[in-house]
Parts: structure tokens; sequence; C-alpha cells
């Protein structure tokens, strides 16, 4: 059985993972509100919204996280996208 430290070390390799996953999440989100831009759409959708925390909430449920982690997870990273695409979006 691992000890503390090697869990720690553990948690910590996959929170870099995480982080870099989320960066990458991002960087597409960027590129997308500029194609939204550049086709005079809007930058955000709520239909498209609700289509990704479903998705979430499918995902998490074949790993075993409930419905509310779900949520939070979808919550945070869609919040972070739609201020990012906004501030794309407002530049002249």
């Amino acid at each position: 059985m691992p000890n503390t430290k090697e869990l720690r070390d553990q948690i910590e390799a996959i929170d870099r993972e995480i982080i870099d996953l989320i960066a990458t999440r991002m960087e597409i989100a960027d590129e997308l509100a500029m194609a939204k831009k550049n086709s005079l759409q809007e930058y955000w959708d709520r239909g498209k919204e609700r289509e990704v925390v479903d998705r979430y909430l499918e995902l998490c449920e074949e790993v075993s996280l409930s419905e509310s982690e779900a949520r939070l997870i979808a919550e945070v990273i869609l919040n972070i996208s739609k201020e990012r695409q906004k501030q794309l979006f407002d530049k002249k």
C-alpha cells in the first residue's frame, strides 16, 4: 500500500495533467470564439452550454462521480470559457 507521500505525489502529477488539459481546452475555446466572431455569431450559446453540461453528467456517471460533482466541474470550466470568449469577443 502506498504511503501518504506517494499518494500526494500521484495527485500532484494528475493535477499537472488536468491543468494542461484545461489550458488546451481554453486555447481551443479561444479559437472557437474568434471563429464565431468572424462569422457574426454570438459568443455564447445556451443550447451548447446545456449539451456540455449533459456530456459532463454522462461522463461523470461513467466514472462514479455524482451529478452534483459533474455540475460543479462543468460550471467551473464553462464559466472560465465563457469569460475568456467574452473578452475575446469584446476586443475590437
